[in-house]
């Protein structure tokens, strides 16, 4: 299983278990890495760059509480 999901270049958001693989494997949380994923798509690749020049922003923004 861990070749499958590590050959991927993308993350697939309709499986949980693939969620929480790259989210363990980009040391991030769930809640940030979608968020990534909404901001420069599933490419492992970008997801990347996109945590490593905005990693601060993402850990304040996850610990805020929104309200609707």
């Amino acid at each position: 299983m861990f070749n499958e999901l590590i050959n991927k270049p993308r993350v697939d958001i309709h499986n949980k278990t693939n969620i929480s693989f790259w989210s363990s494997e980009l040391k991030c949380s769930e809640k940030e890495l979608l968020y990534c994923i909404s901001k420069v798509g599933s490419s492992i690749s970008a997801i990347e760059s996109y945590l490593h020049m905005n990693k601060s922003l993402l850990q304040v923004w996850s610990t805020r509480e929104f309200k609707y």
